[in-house]
């Protein structure tokens, strides 16, 4: 494949898993906003607003997958390791990026939010983990390097489906060989308890949904860090900002 002949660097595989149900219409900020009704979505009830200038969470979280992109870009080190893969999830799974390096076609990366109400999260999980596994394959294959592989969800509301709890064992038995790295944030309402089956090693993170960009500076700046390294070599990764927590 031309990528691995014309890049022979390890490569740091990051899958990002984002929740693509329609709760993530929610409204995180806008002027005037009045309450039609209350509907209920992904195991939770929702007001459903008007408004000003409303701008829903999906709009955030492609704020900041736009701003990880362009960092991505502006770091030679860090576009040459990222090995970046994004899949949506509500009822149903869709790849929006399949594996390769972030290029400049990216910067207009943009998810849609989904009409379906369901949130098949351990389905959408397993999915990602056989993704994983292929990639890994096919480094090996071509002789490539490689870190070991990131798996970032976002998600809010409540999984729809047990599949989740199901995984939980399969993914602390990953971690604990430091064969996946997992990086677990929930987004307003979300139930950590529910999404700690899914997070071995450490515990999800409530995030300020007004605070994506910030986030997904946070990963940029984390696959620098990695890229700077030795595979195999561990690596300590800077603590979030203070103000991309929930508060």
């Amino acid at each position: 494949m031309r990528e691995f002949s014309n890049n022979t660097n390890a490569r740091l595989p990051v899958l990002f898993l984002l929740d693509a149900s329609s709760s993530m219409n929610g409204i995180v900020r806008g002027g005037n906003q009045h309450i039609l009704r209350q509907e209920y979505s992904d195991g939770i009830n929702w007001n459903i607003v008007t408004g000003d200038n409303l701008v829903t969470r999906m709009d955030e979280l492609n704020t900041g997958l736009q701003r990880f992109v362009s960092d991505i870009l502006a770091d030679p080190l860090a576009k040459l390791a990222a090995d970046v893969a994004v899949i949506t999830f509500a009822r149903t799974v869709a790849t929006v990026k399949e594996f390769g390096p972030i290029r400049e076609s990216d910067t207009v990366l943009k998810i849609s939010t989904s009409q379906e109400n369901e949130t098949l999260l351990g389905e959408a999980v397993e999915l990602a983990l056989a993704e994983l596994d292929s990639r890994k394959r096919t480094y090996r294959k071509h002789g490539v390097e490689y870190y070991q592989p990131w798996l970032v969800v976002m998600t809010d509301g409540v999984p729809t489906s047990a599949r989740h709890r199901e995984l939980e064992g399969r993914l602390k038995e990953l971690t604990a060989a430091r064969k996946l790295s997992v990086f677990v944030f929930g987004i307003g309402r979300a139930d950590l308890s529910e999404l700690s089956c899914i997070s071995p090693g450490r515990p999800p993170m409530q995030i300020n949904d007004q605070m994506f960009p910030e986030l997904f500076a946070w990963l940029s700046r984390s696959v620098r860090m990695v890229s700077m390294s030795v595979p195999g070599d561990g690596v300590s990764l800077t603590p979030l900002p203070e103000d991309v927590w929930q508060v």
